[in-house]
């Protein structure tokens, strides 16, 4: 029998170029997304390249304080055994937050942080119960350090991290076979993610670590088929994470703030 992943946000960005991936490996996919006609599209696109792919899909808001509740109870009503859950799904804000539009913001943490969460809780405690099973979550560069301008996206962010971390510790604690892998990638170029936060002029997305969404999912692929923990995805990004200890903060903040400035 064909394995099971779900993709939040698969029929865009990183979770088309990941479902890539497992379509090859001839997983069953399930997509969570918002717009119904992106869904079409990019199944459509998918089978083209893969004729027996095999993808279901459900529309839905997952900034909605019962949208992962929905989503579980989806897989249960189509008695679908998921093998592996990507918590991709996200947007961002930029601004100095007394600036920022609060709406939004509250939905990015609902998006980023809640939503998160309970896809993770949910998922992860009928896989500790078959002690098999692999959640992976996306975090981001911007957890790592204070980031201007990007203050409440990067503290979502720090939260996937800490928190995919320290449940994949805990899970080792108690000898489990389960696992979540935390991801990290730099900012990518070639997602709608930079237009629907309005940082089309933001350099980073330009900047000297930038990536694409092929390269993080070709990273996340080569970490998950070796069980990895942690992944700090494009080759650049990695290079400077492994020095990023040797740099004092108030320089690497020079170098963060330069990359968070908008240009003409």
């Amino acid at each position: 029998m064909s394995k099971t992943v779900l993709i939040t946000g698969g029929s865009s960005g990183i979770g088309y170029s990941m479902s890539r991936y497992f379509a090859k490996a001839a997983y069953h996919l399930l997509w969570v997304s918002l717009l119904e006609e992106e869904i079409e599209a990019a199944k459509q696109k998918l089978r083209r390249e893969f004729t027996n792919c095999n993808v279901d899909a459900l529309v839905q808001d997952l900034s909605k304080p019962e949208a992962a509740q929905n989503v579980y109870n989806w897989v249960v009503e189509n008695n679908w055994n998921i093998d592996t859950v990507i918590n991709n799904a996200g947007i961002g804000t930029y601004g100095f937050v007394p600036e920022t539009n609060l709406e939004k913001e509250l939905t990015m943490i609902n998006l980023n942080v809640r939503n998160v969460y309970n896809m993770t809780r949910f998922f992860l405690e009928d896989m500790v119960i078959k002690n098999v099973g692999t959640i992976i979550n996306i975090s981001s560069i911007s957890s790592f350090q204070p980031s201007p301008k990007l203050s409440t996206y990067g503290a979502t962010k720090a939260f996937v991290n800490h928190f995919s971390r320290s449940v994949n510790e805990e899970l080792k604690m108690k000898g489990s076979k389960v696992k979540v892998i935390c991801v990290c990638p730099a900012a990518i170029r070639d997602t709608n993610f930079k237009t629907s936060g309005n940082m089309e002029n933001v350099k980073t997305f330009d900047g000297m670590v930038t990536t694409t969404s092929e390269e993080v999912a070709k990273d996340i692929w080569k970490g998950y088929m070796k069980r990895k923990d942690f992944i700090v995805s494009g080759r650049k990004m990695r290079w400077l994470y492994r020095i990023s200890g040797f740099i004092p903060y108030r320089i690497q903040q020079i170098l963060v703030r330069k990359e968070v400035k908008e240009v003409a």
